[in-house]
């Protein structure tokens, strides 16, 4: 009874110093209500507006698309083939031929869960319509393998985890050990600091994408199509970017768990709204808007091209993983303070 007792007590001392925090009490409470509204507003499953290429031949498919929220007409009266070819370089999803035997279907199957609610739609328009056969091909990966599509956005997401976590652990680590105090009184600048803590780190973070990719080749026959320099510097990119973003919930953090609570908070839309594990297409326009913001999205979009299309990761989206980079590195830099609190 006595240990009972002691055991209580003690209990109570640490329930009290629980309430007392602020923070982690705010966190406790942020972290289901935020996994409620992404999980019930944001996530789903039925992706909308699927760009579809039409070729000019395939008549009258143009107006079956516009008739179906999943899909959306991406361009239209192109020359035969020329469909195809936006699906092979990843500007629409899903490409529909026509020639003298049917419809010829051409899916992008890099993420298959984005098109087959999709395609299912399609094809119950085509043959409501008393079309000719509708002969579906998948490009990019033909068995629609489940690895195939999963190892390019988890080669970032094992990254994101990783560096945000470590980034979001290296201020409040030094302040909890008592040599805050001695980094504080040397000449260093934020910039210096910032540079210094966080370097060794992205070369770690990049290692760590190109090592899930590696054994997904070896383990899964994932096949690595494209050049894998535009692969490595995304993933080095995006590991810069939330190794900056966690230096910020380190800098504003009194404890190592308050810094893991709020990191776990921010990596949480990450995995939601990247269209790493659900279809961006299915998402609102203010998620989409929201992922867009994110560098893991951007990531997933690379990775995807180089790995199973054989593209280069396009220009368009290293800019925007180069841009976010940067705006999250001079936040980190902004926040990082010169006193103690």
């Amino acid at each position: 009874m006595r240990r009972l007792r002691r055991t209580l007590t003690v209990t109570r001392l640490e329930l009290l110093h629980l309430l007392r925090d602020r923070t982690t009490r705010s966190l406790l409470v942020a972290v289901p209500v935020l996994q409620l509204l992404l999980f019930g507003y944001a996530v789903n499953l039925d992706p909308r507006e699927v760009p579809v290429a039409i070729a000019s031949t395939a008549s009258g498919a143009a107006a079956l698309v516009a008739q179906s929220d999943h899909l959306s007409v991406a361009a239209d009266g192109l020359a035969p083939g020329a469909a195809t070819r936006l699906v092979e370089v990843g500007q629409a999803l899903i490409a529909i031929e026509q020639d003298a035997t049917g419809f010829q279907v051409v899916v992008d199957a890099s993420d298959p869960a984005a098109v087959r609610p999709a395609l299912a739609a399609l094809e119950r328009a085509l043959h409501r319509q008393a079309a000719p056969p509708v002969v579906v091909e998948w490009r990019h990966n033909p068995d629609q393998r489940t690895a195939w599509a999963i190892v390019p956005g988890l080669a970032g997401a094992v990254a994101m985890i990783s560096m945000l976590m470590l980034g979001a652990l290296t201020l409040v680590r030094e302040r909890e050990r008592g040599t805050w105090e001695g980094l504080l009184a040397t000449p260093l600048g934020a910039a210096e600091v910032l540079a210094g803590k966080l370097a060794p780190y992205v070369p770690i973070g990049t290692l760590q994408a190109a090592l899930v990719v590696g054994g997904a080749a070896l383990l899964f026959e994932l096949p690595v199509r494209g050049s894998l320099l535009p692969f490595l510097a995304a993933a080095a990119l995006c590991a810069a970017s939330y190794l900056a973003v966690g230096f910020v919930i380190s800098a504003h953090s009194r404890t190592q768990m308050q810094a893991i609570q709020l990191a776990v908070m921010l990596y949480l839309p990450s995995m939601l709204l990247s269209g790493f594990m659900f279809p961006f297409q299915g998402m609102p326009a203010w998620a989409r808007a929201l992922g867009e913001a994110l560098p893991l999205t951007h990531f997933v979009r690379v990775s995807r091209d180089v790995l199973l299309r054989g593209g280069d990761g396009g220009r368009v989206e290293l800019t925007w993983l180069a841009g976010l980079a940067a705006g999250c590195i001079l936040l980190a830099a902004a926040t990082y303070r010169r006193r103690l609190d």
